[in-house]
């Protein structure tokens, strides 16, 4: 008998009592010993969702090179490549553009060691169906397997507008993970966005959302890793939970995790959003506000065609007296902020490929961590502090480019 244990399917009772929970669900989260005591912030996570979070994970923060120039040990694709490089068995990537030629050529010189290389990616699309063809083409004639997601077309009964498979997630060995907000396409490493690297047991739960959404790409099983229980690292801090969304309703805990988040703030609510525009999320935000929280957001200035999206969110904020202001875009190099965080009494931080919408949070395959470490939230809070301070402006920017260039 095998005795892997998927705990994907009863992700939604995370936020629902405990009346529904299975017990081999509970058995994902391994009982925390002394060594691991659960911190201070889990005073604000309610009990029934706290035996969800595994304990003893290594988080590392990631940014872009923007962030910290010189230093690439916090970058993005620097830790991207090494990780990959370091593949002993297998590597296995879901994103959502993948068009990048270095990273490409990456996973097809893995396979040529040796390596398995399982990728999952959105179908071609409109906006960026030759360049995604091109990178299918180029992965498949190298030997990665490469499966498209199933997305639901725009009119269809379940997804009006659409969905899409907006994933962005590199595991290696089924033991280091890489998650966020960063795509791989060829402007990516120019936007301003955020990953983490994780190592610990929250990484077999990111292996079986792969494997779910592989075999529901059409993929067997039997061509998958065996996905075994990471242990606790010794002296390792991170209380760590995978959060997802999609058409499951089963499965949405990414927009109820961050309204709870808000809601249980008592001290400062720092979010850096693409977009925002999900109506029970902006009403979290101004009831925070009004009971003395510090709310702080900063939006994208973001429009596509002629649908200026933040606007509507940005002043709605403002009238409640939330302080909002605009990312300030850099028209060189075409930047814009990609990110979808949020730090929370700066000891928690939900970070990964969800925006703050309505299809992020129950439509598009999504997936975020929920971090709850005092050291993980005050670099995030950190890189948020100077981004307030000195990548904000007051009146929006719009790039000539940035519906050419929406999904980044």
């Amino acid at each position: 008998m095998s005795n892997e244990i998927n705990p994907l399917r009863s992700l939604a009772n995370q936020v629902l009592p405990d009346t529904t929970l299975q017990a081999r669900t509970r058995k994902a989260a391994a009982e925390p010993s002394d060594s691991y005591a659960p911190p201070e912030s889990f005073e604000r996570v309610p009990e029934f969702a706290q035996k969800y979070f595994t304990h003893g994970n290594r988080v590392t923060s990631l940014f872009d090179a923007s962030v910290t120039p010189g230093d690439e040990q916090d970058e993005i694709f620097k830790q991207v490549k090494d990780v990959v490089k370091g593949a002993h068995k297998s590597i296995q990537v879901e994103m959502f553009s993948l068009e990048q030629k270095a990273l490409v050529d990456l996973l097809v010189s893995e396979v040529k060691k040796g390596i398995d290389v399982q990728v999952i990616m959105d179908p071609p699309n409109e906006a960026m169906e030759d360049a995604k063809k091109q990178a299918i083409e180029a992965l498949r004639k190298g030997g990665v397997k490469v499966l498209l997601y199933p997305v639901k077309e725009a009119g269809s009964e379940e997804a009006k507008y659409g969905q899409i498979n907006h994933v962005k997630m590199l595991l290696v060995d089924g033991k280091t993970a890489i998650i966020g907000g960063m795509n791989w396409g060829e402007h990516s490493p120019n936007n301003h966005d955020y990953d983490v690297k994780v190592e610990g047991p929250t990484v077999s739960k990111m292996g079986w959302l792969f494997r779910e959404d592989w075999i529901t790409s059409g993929g067997d099983k039997k061509d998958l890793p065996y996905i075994g229980e990471q242990q606790p690292i010794e002296g390792a801090s991170s209380w760590v939970n995978l959060i997802v969304s999609g058409l499951d309703e089963r499965e949405r805990t990414i927009g109820k995790t961050i309204r709870r988040s808000i809601d249980n703030a008592k001290k400062s609510v720092h979010a850096e959003l693409f977009v925002l525009t999900e109506r029970a999320t902006i009403a979290s935000l101004i009831k925070a506000k009004q009971r003395g929280v510090d709310v702080k957001v900063i939006l994208n200035p973001l429009k596509i065609g002629e649908n200026a999206v933040n606007e509507k969110a940005y002043g709605e904020l403002k009238d409640a007296g939330v302080k909002v202001k605009w990312y300030n875009p850099n028209e060189a190099t075409q930047e814009k902020l990609h990110a979808k965080m949020g730090v929370f009494d700066g000891d928690q931080v939900i970070v990964g490929s969800a925006n703050w919408s309505y299809a992020g949070f129950n439509v598009n395959r999504e997936a975020d961590v929920e971090i709850h470490d005092p050291e993980v939230g005050s670099e995030f809070d950190t890189v948020f502090a100077s981004d307030w301070k000195n990548k904000t402006v007051d009146h929006p920017i719009y790039l000539d480019e940035a519906d050419r260039n929406a999904g980044g």
